[in-house]
């Protein structure tokens, strides 16, 4: 197995479609700070978060430590909606101008989309590639049923969940990557913050939205989060650590860890420290297969969207 990589997501520092409102700037510095100072040089993003200031403030605060952190140093990672081709290289140029940066790392499709075609949006990345403006292609919430379409591509990311709330079809993504030689990114280890400890009810947020809190998978996520409450008891950790560690055992590459304070990070990282007991394991493995099988027939992804 490949030794995980353990990256920032960045999603907090925009607040965007009714999650992570109320964010604090200084609190989101402060993460970042952290990071770097814990050597974290992997940075995720996106331009839809907080319509660009998520890019914006990463970028600002990395530059600041250029004279000690080189850019080639740092793995940066953005994405872009699908859109019509031409529209590519204009969003990648108003990305690279908000994370200062003269390339990129990464350029994700956020989504996929049954509305355009998207061979001519990846012809445009590759020309993108081609020209040094990015080092790689990424897809990210592709299901596996549309991943065949692009494998004639040079995709070498792939982002997909990889939570304890949402394990539908993650073994044989895992799989896939292996046999194409792409790196999986796992997203939401902690469910969007729903497996910290806080939050056995619906957030009063747009978490209330998903699917756990339907009435067909509500009392299969309380039984999940019951196992939970009884492993942070007894291996005295928080309930996020454990369900940390068991995300950080299921075979990604690259696991992006989200915290909207200096806190929550450094209690994140603490979960790599854990030893779960093979039973332990099992068990979550036992609870998260019983909720996948909860998971309505027309999602795609942890977020209800289908392609």
């Amino acid at each position: 197995m490949n030794r995980l990589e353990l990256a920032l997501g960045c999603w907090q520092f925009g607040p965007s479609f009714g999650f992570w409102e109320n964010q604090i700037r200084s609190d989101s510095l402060r993460v970042l700070h952290a990071a770097l100072r814990e050597n974290i040089r992997h940075f995720d993003t996106a331009a839809s978060y907080g319509n660009g200031s998520s890019e914006q403030l990463l970028g600002h605060q990395l530059k600041r430590f250029s004279n000690t952190i080189g850019r080639e140093q740092l793995h940066i990672a953005t994405k872009i909606m699908p859109k019509s081709p031409p529209l590519v290289r204009k969003d990648l140029q108003k990305s690279l101008a908000r994370l200062c940066t003269p390339y990129l790392d990464v350029l994700y499709i956020h989504w996929p989309s049954s509305d355009l075609d998207l061979i001519p949006i990846l012809d445009a990345m590759v020309k993108l590639k081609e020209e040094g403006l990015i080092r790689s292609l990424g897809l990210s919430n592709f299901p596996l049923s549309l991943l065949s379409r692009f494998s004639e591509y040079p995709i070498s990311y792939l982002q997909s969940p990889c939570s304890l709330l949402w394990t539908k079809d993650m073994h044989p993504l895992i799989t896939y990557c292996r046999e194409k030689a792409i790196k999986l990114v796992g997203y939401s280890p902690l469910g969007l913050g729903l497996l910290n400890g806080k939050h056995p009810n619906a957030p009063c947020d747009s978490r209330a939205t998903l699917y756990v809190f339907d009435e067909g998978a509500y009392p299969t996520y309380k039984d999940l989060y019951a196992i939970l409450e009884k492993l942070s008891e007894k291996y005295q950790r928080p309930m996020a650590q454990i369900a940390l560690k068991w995300a950080m055992q299921q075979g990604f590459d690259i696991l992006l860890l989200g915290a909207r304070n200096k806190a929550q990070l450094l209690e994140n990282l603490g979960a790599q420290s854990i030893v779960l007991a093979e039973d332990d394991s099992a068990a979550l493995d036992g609870a998260a297969a019983l909720l996948a099988a909860t998971i309505p027939q027309d999602q795609d992804n942890l977020f209800g969207h289908r392609w």
